[in-house]
């Protein structure tokens, strides 16, 4: 009898133990995760990805974690390890919509066309998904870049209708025009999204694309200065330093 006892207060103390590792390992690695994110939104992807990977060393069957570590990976540039890390994240939780809308994302990327929209669609018509809009709106990327205006344009509206103050709704809107050699529409529409959105590089560079492509080179000119002034350390600052040089 002592001995069953003894037994089972041993069995006790290590059971104690055991919780107690478990829920250091728990508590280690939501602080690795919590840097993660803190990092990944000052947009230090580098530190990010340091921090994330040693969270999934203690917990890698988090859907959240893989896919911050998706993230991580894409702001890399890295698309085919964040393909596997979105692909996983979906396989722990497959409701998960904002994986799923950040794998079509990297599929638009990798110009995987026909992927991304079998994954955006099912993202968009997520009525419980908070953030449809933006899956809507890839979508019409993924419509666009394969080619499909007409249903870019279609899946595109109503997102525009429904949120008239989206400088990107706007952009992406003023893309498809301009990719159907729309000029004066898409030019209205770049036009409205730096309206919204005054220092908004992207609407500028596309505006000053537009612009060159009708033949109207000082304002041209004039949209490249401003994505120099706004994001001259960016690809597109560096681009528009390229053209400028030509339109002088």
């Amino acid at each position: 009898m002592k001995n069953k006892i003894v037994q089972a207060g041993v069995l006790a103390a290590l059971l104690c133990c055991g919780c107690a590792v478990m829920e250091e390992s728990q508590k280690n690695a939501s602080y690795h995760y919590q840097m993660g994110v803190s990092n990944l939104l000052e947009k230090n992807y580098t530190k990010a990805l340091v921090e994330l990977t040693e969270a999934e060393k203690l917990n890698a069957d988090d859907p959240d974690l893989q896919n911050q570590l998706g993230q991580a990976y894409f702001f890399k540039k890295k698309f085919e390890i964040a393909e596997q890390k979105y692909l996983r994240a979906l396989e722990l939780r497959p409701q998960f919509s904002e994986a799923r809308n950040n794998l079509g994302v990297n599929y638009l990327e990798m110009q995987r066309w026909d992927d991304a929209i079998q994954q955006l669609k099912l993202a968009a018509d997520d009525i419980f998904y908070q953030n449809h809009d933006d899956a809507s709106m890839n979508l019409a990327l993924a419509y666009l870049g394969k080619g499909d205006n007409g249903t870019a344009l279609a899946t595109l509206r109503p997102v525009v209708a429904r949120n008239p103050r989206n400088p990107i709704a706007h952009v992406n809107l003023g893309r498809i025009y301009s990719a159907e050699g729309r000029d004066g529409l898409a030019i209205a529409e770049f036009t409205r999204a730096v309206e919204i959105k005054r220092d908004f590089a992207m609407a500028y560079y596309y505006l000053g694309l537009t612009h060159l492509k009708a033949k109207d080179m000082p304002l041209a000119q004039k949209a490249f200065e401003e994505v120099v002034r706004i994001a001259p350390d960016t690809e597109i600052g560096q681009l528009s330093r390229e053209y400028i040089d030509v339109l002088k």
